[in-house]
């Protein structure tokens, strides 16, 4: 993965979720199987082996192995209407 980009409502969103949860990160990865694959963001303490972490205005991201080697980009936007839209490429 070459670039990951958090608009700034979005760092603010995220940034007051994680100190309900007393959380440092969040982690994005996939879960679920087959053809049911799913995009997942979550607080967490702390990486996981592999993750490959970034960090934008503050805000600490991790992001699972998988998807760092198998995605260019990762958008992440916050509409007030929709809550947080992710884009890959």
């Amino acid at each position: 993965m070459s670039k990951l980009f958090i608009d700034d409502k979005a760092i603010e969103f995220i940034k007051k979720a994680l100190m309900k949860e007393n959380a440092p990160a969040m982690r994005i990865f996939i879960s679920g199987g087959g053809c049911c694959k799913q995009f997942e963001m979550a607080p967490v303490k702390k990486a996981l082996a592999g993750d490959v972490t970034f960090i934008q205005n503050g805000l600490t991201v991790h992001i699972e192995k998988e998807l760092a080697d198998n995605t260019g980009y990762i958008g992440i936007k916050y509409d007030e209407q929709r809550g947080l839209l992710v884009e890959l490429e």
